[in-house]
């Protein structure tokens, strides 16, 4: 696992009941929590990796850091960088997070705010540069890492791939902006959200790991700035 050298600014918004004649096995009752973070505080916690790719076509060239954002914006994002030489390349950012009820099952949605010069409807390499990169918002109880199996490298959660959702992600878009400039796209901010809430279980201790990347089926480079993530997540009513 790599983590990022410099640090992050994290809010998880939680509202807890008091625990009735002090006792100090309290367990915090399901409610809902907020996770919002910009990443033009430079946040803490985060590290990232990636993953989908064989010995031979390992990406040499991943960058995770912050930078400036291109105009016409100001102040910085955290930039994500990388080729496809696989035909699937996953670049991923990710952050654990306690505040939750243990053991207990939330609905999250996710949404995430990116700066991307990359147009829609073009053709590329294998695929297209907006419309075959697809992002992904997920969490899970244990913390997702990438491991060898072979002489392939691959995720431990089932988190999907390119244009489908798995178990612990789901697909929240492509990073194709809103112009159809296939020539120079300019830098245009994107949103991107779920439609349906991810369910996942809690782990003992209340916390979960939050994931966000890019699932890339181009075989080229991909690259975007993260803005800003919001994750809700709402008890799940048994």
């Amino acid at each position: 696992m790599k983590t990022l050298t410099h640090f992050f600014a994290a809010t998880v918004i939680t509202t807890l009941l008091a625990a009735c004649g002090g006792t100090t096995n309290y367990i915090p009752k399901p409610v809902p929590v907020q996770i919002n973070t910009d990443f033009g505080s430079e946040p803490p916690g985060w590290a990232f990796g990636t993953s989908d790719f064989s010995s031979e076509t390992k990406p040499t060239d991943v960058v995770t850091e912050y930078r400036t954002l291109p105009l016409p914006f100001s102040g910085k994002g955290l930039y994500t960088y990388g080729t496809n030489r696989s035909d699937d390349l996953f670049i991923y950012i990710k952050k654990k997070y306690s505040g939750f009820a243990p053991n207990t099952e939330y609905a999250l949605s996710f949404q995430a705010t990116i700066v991307s010069n990359v147009a829609t409807g073009c053709f590329g390499v294998g695929g297209s540069p907006g419309d075959s990169v697809w992002f992904f918002g997920g969490a899970s109880p244990t913390e997702p890492l990438t491991v060898q199996k072979g002489d392939e490298f691959v995720m431990n959660i089932d988190r999907g791939g390119q244009s489908g959702s798995g178990k612990f992600a789901q697909v929240l878009g492509t990073i194709g902006n809103a112009s159809t400039d296939c020539g120079k796209a300019p830098y245009m901010e994107k949103k991107l959200s779920n439609l349906t809430p991810l369910n996942v279980k809690t782990e003992a201790d209340g916390s979960l790991w939050i994931l966000f990347g890019l699932d890339s089926g181009f075989e080229s480079t991909s690259h975007i700035y993260y803005k800003s993530i919001v994750v809700n997540a709402t008890p799940v009513a048994k």
